[in-house]
């Protein structure tokens, strides 16, 4: 915890908010409910009005009224600072009594190309629920606040990664000048008890809803998605986050065959009885026009030591086009191999669902495979109201290379297990 004081006002600073305290053109802070982002922006929105003269714009995408903004949130900061007598509240803002800080709400759709420019001397921009921001009010916003030193502040609860704010922070190029934080309520030292308990009840009435809500998971998930309220659960639990590599234990290797991005890998560690998910990588053009040259590539440049890879059971029949099959290409590359059975589709969502609790994935390596895990869904028959096993589409690629991984961490158990139970049949039980 860190605290900022001028002698007149005194804030904590959660340990997740701190990269967000020094100058940067972009501040960004994302994740689920009772995190404290709002908090943060708040409190530091209030202090920089009373450091410096300012002028600050509170937006959102849509504000009917001043009621629709947080106008309120940051009249309850000047009360609880006990600093009143700084500030003068009116009805549509709030100013410092000498009028040298300003701070106004202004929803985006109320702007248009002209009107926006009244917006040019704003040192401090904050888009609260921005996940709500238009792309074109994104694309306008920006480059209005053009004064030196100006910062833009965002805060959001994401709901989907194509949402024009997830695209603009967390996608493949970043904004350069900025912080980016992930929180949630783990990061809020002060996240009360009655939260604590609509969490606990959300998590039991839909987990992956409440994984949305509380975890800042983005809200994708199609109905009925089988592995959805599992990854929910892990999420939940703390299981999907940076899980590191071991070098001091193999890493298996599971496939799903196929061309281009139908072609898919996962990378896992067993330690005891945890499945640990560390990478996943799908292909691409180059990768269909190259075939397993660039899969070995990508498995060579890894800093693993492999166990034997897994392959599904269509393996081993030889391809038209190179005359062999993938499990004789990958051996005469020098890998080891194991080739998993065919499996009912059912029986196989059944063992996956089974083990996922006994995963934790890693968050930043696994991001696509990840996703594909909570879109694998059924193809749903409305009409005789029946599901008619996985639906066949760009998910259930990397899902069926997971359920290998799966199947190849119980086969061993299976055979122990059968193991186990021939010695006790030969010692005659434990009454003799």
């Amino acid at each position: 915890m860190a605290e900022i004081s001028d002698g007149n006002l005194q804030l904590d600073i959660p340990k997740a908010f701190q990269p967000l305290v020094p100058p940067k053109r972009y501040k960004a802070a994302y994740g689920g409910r009772g995190s404290g982002k709002s908090h943060f922006f708040a409190e530091q929105l209030i202090w920089q009005c009373m450091i410096n003269p300012i002028r600050a714009v509170c937006i959102r995408e849509v504000q009917n009224t001043i009621k629709d903004s947080c106008y309120q949130l940051l009249c309850d900061k000047i009360e609880k600072f006990e600093v009143g007598y700084f500030f003068e509240i009116l009805n549509n803002e709030i100013r410092t009594r000498d009028s040298k800080s300003q701070i106004i709400f202004k929803g985006m759709q109320s702007y248009n190309a002209e009107s926006i420019k009244s917006l040019e001397g704003v040192d401090i921009v904050w888009v609260e629920e921005a996940q709500t921001l238009s792309k074109k009010s994104l694309s306008i916003l920006r480059p209005t606040i053009r004064k030196e030193g100006s910062e833009l502040w965002f805060s959001w609860n994401p709901t989907d990664e194509t949402d024009a704010v997830d695209q603009f922070f967390r996608g493949f190029r970043p904004p350069t000048d900025s912080a980016i934080v992930e929180a949630n309520f783990r990061d809020n030292p002060w996240f009360p008890e009655v939260l604590k308990q609509e969490m606990l009840e959300d998590m039991e009435r839909d987990a992956s809803l409440a994984a949305h809500i509380w975890h800042g998971d983005y809200l994708s998930a199609p109905e009925g998605a089988y592995y959805a309220n599992l990854l929910a659960e892990l999420a939940a639990e703390g299981r999907i986050g940076e899980v590191p590599h071991d070098p001091n234990i193999e890493t298996h290797v599971s496939f799903d065959l196929g061309n281009g991005p139908n072609m898919c890998a996962w990378f896992t560690q067993w330690v005891g009885q945890q499945i640990l998910v560390i990478d996943f990588i799908q292909g691409n053009n180059e990768s269909m026009k190259e075939g397993w040259p660039w899969w070995v590539r990508q498995l060579r440049q890894k800093p693993y030591v492999y166990a034997p890879i897994v392959l599904p059971h269509d393996a081993r029949p030889a391809q038209r086009i190179t005359g062999k099959g993938d499990e004789l290409a990958l051996r005469e590359y020098g890998f080891d191999t194991v080739i998993v059975p065919r499996m009912n589709k059912n029986e196989a969502i059944k063992l996956v669902q089974r083990y996922l609790p006994k995963c934790q994935f890693d968050t930043a390596s696994c991001k696509i495979g990840l996703k594909a895990l909570k879109h694998f869904e059924p193809n749903w028959d409305d009409k005789n109201r029946i599901d008619r096993g996985p639906l066949g589409n760009w998910a259930s690629h990397p899902a069926d290379a997971f359920r290998h991984a799966i199947q190849a961490y119980n086969a061993p158990l299976e055979a122990a297990d059968k193991k186990r139970k021939t010695r006790r049949r030969k010692s005659g039980g434990w009454m003799q």
